[in-house]
């Protein structure tokens, strides 16, 4: 009896010192987050916002229009519902909108923890690696450049949320959730990869577990019939619109394409640079998740009901980034490969991470298993310091948007605050901009609202 309680004192005092230990790498790398959105943050539109928020703000539409608003190669959907839900009370101020993603991307990350202990059933000291991986401050492109709620922040909330989905326990509500956040998700910026992937995740389910239930077949046919319609409807009046005007549909090298994303991969690690080393790296990280994709399908096939959650979860997310990864190899290959480590990739390569960190987790209690997870724990420590490129990059985009802001407040020209920025603050012809800029002025909204 004493060697028991010795033994259940000895593993509340781990389960108290892990919790402390994740809490405060939540807090202190969520309060980074929003240090960074304060810090260089200007109330003012950038770049593609001033195109996207014809959606909401420029232009008047019904909410299933703005669901459906068509941005480059993705739709919009959720960002701009959630826009013009909270933005007006805000004068669209977008500092506070970069506040607002800050906030989805923390919600994303203790949803992500929640996941990790509903799936193993407690969290463990090597769990650090989720909220790096979830806060990474190399995401501020999307928190506080162009902040765009629909492209990063809201992919990675959703994409937790459907694993989350996947664990409930009652299989009509199991489907009802899953299929629901699918058909939000494959409409919400590079979501749209899920849609690819659930019907497949369906069959893998049919065939592990459902096929011997009396209703197993209806499930699926029903399932496969809603989430078939989700994607089809996605495509209704889709239009082929590249991000970049160099793309082309002709293909170049394999190796070009996988060096491109081999060097997305070693950003996330903190290996910034296009050289042969940062190769070398993000190629191992490739061949990690390359693993944890084919470990966790062959478990799909095999596995008890628990054990293939486990493994559908894990493959969901790693399927997900690299299809991600790949299919930005091929549209934005054209741009050079040092445009690998854009920082608007981070959120999508986090759930590949997360779902290889998972796929480790799963692996039986062995020495093998202590050492990877503390060499990808180790690994990941190593990228929380904010490397002086990212550093230069917030800071030169914070001085130009708050230069053109006080120039054109001071009441000079578009292109004179150009000129005076160095920086166009917008793509669209100058009779374009003007005139957004004349609604926002009279209407009191973004830069013209009073706030910094």
């Amino acid at each position: 009896m004493v060697k028991i309680a010795s033994r259940i004192s000895s593993h509340s005092a781990r389960s108290s010192a892990t919790g402390i230990i994740l809490g405060l790498f939540f807090l202190v790398l969520a309060g980074r987050l929003f240090r960074l959105s304060y810090r260089y943050a200007v109330n003012i539109f950038f770049w593609d916002q001033w195109v996207f928020n014809n959606a909401t703000l420029f232009q008047k539409h019904s909410a299933w229009q703005m669901f459906r608003w068509q941005f480059g190669p993705h739709r919009l959907g959720l960002g701009p519902l959630l826009s013009s839900l909270i933005e007006p009370h805000f004068r669209w101020n977008s500092r506070a909108e970069s506040f607002l993603a800050c906030t989805i991307v923390v919600v994303a990350t203790a949803c992500a923890l929640f996941l990790k202990k509903r799936l193993f059933g407690e969290l463990v000291i090597s769990d650090v690696a989720i909220p790096i991986v979830y806060l990474s401050a190399m995401q501020y492109e999307s928190l506080f450049i162009t902040s765009d709620l629909a492209h990063g922040p809201l992919p990675l909330l959703l994409l937790t949320l459907y694993c989350l989905a996947w664990t409930v326990g009652n299989r009509p509500l199991q489907y009802l959730l899953v299929l629901s956040i699918n058909f939000v998700t494959t409409y919400t910026g590079f979501g749209l990869f899920l849609g690819f992937l659930t019907p497949i995740l369906l069959l893998v389910d049919y065939w592990a577990n459902l096929k011997k239930e009396p209703r197993g077949g209806l499930y699926l046919a029903a399932a496969l019939l809603i989430s078939g319609a989700s994607l089809a409807s996605f495509f209704y009046g889709y239009k082929l619109q590249p991000a970049v005007s160099c793309f082309s549909l002709k293909l170049q090298s394999p190796f070009q394409y996988v060096q491109y994303v081999t060097l997305m991969f070693a950003n996330i690690f903190g290996a910034k640079g296009a050289g042969a080393l940062q190769e070398f790296f993000g190629a191992l990280v490739l061949l990690w998740l390359l693993w944890a994709f084919a470990s966790a399908g062959r478990k799909m096939v095999q596995a008890a009901a628990i054990s293939w959650v486990q493994a559908a979860v894990s493959a969901t997310l790693v399927a997900y980034s690299l299809l991600f990864t790949f299919t930005t190899a091929f549209g934005r290959l054209c741009l050079g490969l040092p445009s690998a480590q854009s920082s608007r990739y981070t959120n999508y390569l986090a759930l590949g991470i997360f779902g290889a960190y998972l796929q480790l987790v799963s692996l039986k209690p062995s020495t093998l298993r202590r050492v990877l997870l503390t060499v990808v724990s180790l690994a990941l420590l190593a990228s929380l310091p904010i490397r002086s490129e990212d550093r230069g990059t917030m800071r030169f985009f914070s001085e130009i948007k708050t230069n053109w802001r006080n120039c054109y407040l001071a009441g000079s020209s578009i292109k004179q605050c150009d000129t005076i920025a160095g920086y166009q603050i917008e793509p669209e012809p100058v009779p374009v901009l003007q005139r957004k800029l004349d609604y926002l002025k009279g209407n009191e909204l973004n830069l013209f609202s009073g706030s910094k």
